[in-house]
This record gives C-alpha cells, sequence and structure tokens, in this order.
C-alpha cells in the first residue's frame, strides 16, 4: 500500500560493457626531474609574493597585538569602575 509503484521506463538501452585488453609489457616511464620547492624558489621566481606575505603576515600579527591590548585595558578600565562603585556603595551603607 505504502510502497510506491514506479512505471517502466521506455527509454532504456541494456549496453554491455567490455574493457580492453591489458598490455603485457610496458615501457618504464622516465624518471621524474627533483621537485623545486621552498622559501628560496619562491624569491627566485616571484620576489613580489615574497614581499607580499611578509607585508601580510607583518599586518596580522600587528592586529593581534592590538586587539589583545585593547582588549587589557578595557578590561582594567572597567575594573576600576567596578572598585569605584563598590567603594562608593560600601560607604553609603557604612553610615
Amino acid at each position: 500500500m505504502f510502497k510506491p509503484k514506479y512505471p517502466t521506463p521506455d527509454t532504456y538501452v541494456q549496453t554491455t560493457h567490455t574493457h580492453p585488453p591489458v598490455p603485457t609489457e610496458q615501457p618504464a616511464p622516465p624518471a621524474p626531474s627533483p621537485a623545486r620547492s621552498g622559501l628560496v624558489d619562491l624569491v627566485r621566481s616571484n620576489p613580489a609574493a615574497a614581499v607580499t606575505g611578509v607585508v601580510v603576515t607583518g599586518v596580522v600579527l600587528t592586529s593581534m597585538l592590538l586587539a589583545v591590548a585593547i582588549t587589557g585595558l578595557a578590561l582594567s578600565i572597567s575594573g576600576v569602575v567596578l572598585l569605584v562603585l563598590v567603594r562608593m556603595l560600601r560607604q553609603e551603607f557604612g553610615r
């Protein structure tokens, strides 16, 4: 009752798949040349990319340091304000 009944497709064409024969002997591929990688090769190939990477890294580190400094300043000001408020309340109720 709850199982759907799908119509039979009228465009279905059954195909048979045949695999090509596998050759028994293959010639050895040539030895790969050593891959060049590293910072020295990057600077030699594109010095502008290296300078850009250094500048971006410096900007990110500076912004993180600035964020930590601003957060510390805000917390210290909040602490001083809370301390003053608590002392004012103690003096008011202490009389």
